[in-house]
């Protein structure tokens, strides 16, 4: 069974959602897949970037978002077991392994980091996606 949703953890207004045509997340059976989780804060009227400039707040703002959601679907970082992290600038990200670290509990996923050239906002460095399987 696919059920598709829009968890609701502050940071986008579900006009958002159907306005750029995607879903937060999307659940098959136990496994948890969610979209790219970025450190924005998005209405239809405005889309800000949190810690313009500086990617190790972006990257706790994205972690922290990712944990909500996994709370929301009853679950911890503990069952994150795949993460994709796309960085503007690759070189900055590996300066903030600790914020994963932390982030994540001890508890460690699979991992794949591209840089890439760009993303939605300006401001934005940094996007991550991921896998999580629900008990």
């Amino acid at each position: 069974m696919i059920t598709r949703g829009n968890l609701d953890v502050g940071c986008i207004a579900e006009e958002a959602f159907q306005t750029f045509a995607f879903t937060r997340n999307i659940k098959v059976g136990n496994t948890l897949n969610l979209s790219g989780v970025t450190p924005l804060t998005v209405d239809l009227e405005k889309i800000e970037a949190v810690g313009n400039g500086v990617i190790r707040a972006q990257a706790v703002q994205a972690l922290g978002i990712i944990k909500r959601c996994l709370a929301a679907e009853g679950t911890t970082f503990k069952n994150w077991v795949m993460q994709t992290v796309y960085p503007t600038n690759i070189a900055e990200l590996r300066k903030t392994d600790d914020v994963f670290r932390g982030a994540l509990g001890g508890y460690s996923a699979t991992s794949t980091w591209a840089e890439i050239k760009g993303l939605l906002h300006p401001e934005q460095m940094v996007e991550i996606r991921g896998i999580a399987t629900l008990d």
